[in-house]
C-alpha cells in the first residue's frame, strides 16, 4: 500500500507582477485580487463549487491507510483558529474538514485557500485544499515529536473565507519501515538536487566574473592606448574632464570610480534616483554600475570628448555621450 509521505506543496500561478512600486514606470496597473482569483479559480475547476461526493472520494484516496484519532475540532469559518494537535515521530497526519449545518464559503475561499502547517521540523504548505463542502490538507510525515499547527488564510485578498461553522478531524499513519526508508532517500535526492542546483549556479557565477574580468581588460587596454594617443596629439589631454552624471533608475545605484571594483583601487559612492550631478575626471578614468553584491555589473572610459554619463532605467547600465 502506497502513502503521500510528504505533504504537497500549495502551488499557485503567478497571475501579475508585484504591486507598482514609488518611482516604478508610470502607467503601471497593480494586480487586482479579485481578477487573480476569478482566473485561479476558474482554471482550477472551481473548487468551492464541486459535489458532495467530489469531496467523499478526495477523502477517500487521501485518508486511504490512515485511521481516525479521535482529535477533531469545531471551528467558524467567520475567523478560523488555528487547528493544533500532537504528532509523533514517524507519524503522517491528515486533517479533513467537513461544513457543518448552514455554513457555505465566501469570496476568499473562491479560488482554494491556503492550508500552511509548523511542524517541530519544518513548515510548508498543504493540499489538495478546498473540494466542494469541505476540504483536505496534508501536513506530511513527522520527523519529530511535538505540536503541529495548521491554518488556513484565502490565496488572494482579504475577504472572508465564509460563514458558520467547519468541523476539523485527524487522521494518522505510522509509517513502516520501507515507508521510512522512501522518505530517507526522497531527502536524500533533494539534497542531492540542491548541491547539483548550487554547483550550476557558482559555474555560472564565475564563468560571468570571468568574462566581466577580460571585458574589463579588454576596456582597460584600450583606454590606455587612447589616452596615450590623446596624450600625443595635446597636450591638454589629460587634463580634468567635467562631466554631467544623469540616472534614469528609479532607486539609488551603488558606483565606483576607479579601475576594478572590489579589487582594484578606488571609490564606492552612490547616484540618487532620477538625478542629475556633475563630476571631474582625467581621460582614462573608469566609472562603474555595481550590482546588489558589489560587483561591476557596467562601465564606461572616460574620454576627453566625454560630456555625459547615463545610467539606465534598468540600473544595470551606463552609457557615455
Amino acid at each position: 500500500m502506497t502513502h503521500r509521505l510528504i505533504a504537497p506543496l500549495v502551488a499557485v500561478t503567478t497571475l501579475a507582477c508585484v504591486p507598482l512600486m514609488p518611482g516604478a514606470t508610470p502607467g503601471y496597473a497593480a494586480p487586482d485580487p479579485a481578477q487573480q482569483r476569478a482566473a485561479v479559480a476558474q482554471s482550477m475547476g472551481y473548487p468551492t463549487k464541486k459535489s458532495p461526493e467530489e469531496l467523499e472520494r478526495t477523502i477517500e484516496e487521501q485518508t486511504k491507510g490512515f485511521k481516525p484519532t479521535g482529535r477533531s475540532g469545531e471551528f467558524r469559518l467567520e475567523a478560523p483558529e488555528p487547528f493544533v494537535f500532537e504528532g509523533v515521530s514517524g507519524t503522517c497526519y491528515t486533517v479533513v474538514m467537513r461544513l457543518g449545518g448552514d455554513a457555505a464559503w465566501g469570496l476568499g475561499a473562491e479560488a482554494g485557500l491556503k492550508f500552511d502547517f509548523r511542524r517541530p521540523e519544518t513548515a510548508g504548505s498543504g493540499g489538495p485544499g478546498v473540494v466542494g463542502p469541505g476540504a483536505v490538507a496534508s501536513v506530511g510525515c513527522a520527523e519529530a515529536t511535538g505540536k503541529i499547527t495548521l491554518t488556513m488564510a484565502p490565496m488572494f485578498g482579504q475577504d472572508p473565507i465564509g460563514q458558520g461553522p467547519i468541523k476539523m478531524q485527524l487522521f494518522s499513519h505510522v509509517m513502516t519501515r520501507a515507508e521510512k526508508q522512501q522518505l530517507e532517500q526522497d531527502k536524500q535526492r533533494q539534497i542531492a538536487e540542491q548541491r547539483e542546483f548550487a554547483a550550476r549556479e557558482a559555474e555560472r557565477e564565475a564563468a560571468a566574473r570571468q568574462r566581466r574580468e577580460e571585458e574589463f581588460a579588454a576596456s582597460r587596454a584600450s583606454a590606455r592606448s587612447n589616452s596615450s594617443s590623446s596624450s600625443s596629439s595635446s597636450s591638454s589631454s589629460s587634463g580634468p574632464v567635467s562631466v554631467t552624471i544623469r540616472s534614469a533608475c528609479s532607486k539609488t545605484v551603488p558606483v565606483f570610480y576607479g579601475d576594478k571594483p572590489k579589487y582594484g583601487s578606488g571609490t564606492t559612492s552612490s547616484v540618487s534616483s532620477n538625478s542629475v550631478s556633475s563630476k571631474s575626471f582625467r581621460v582614462g578614468d573608469m566609472m562603474w554600475v555595481l550590482d546588489a553584491s558589489g560587483n561591476g555589473a557596467d562601465s564606461v572610459t572616460i574620454s576627453e570628448s566625454t560630456r555625459t554619463l547615463e545610467i539606465g532605467a534598468s540600473c544595470t547600465s551606463i552609457s557615455s555621450r
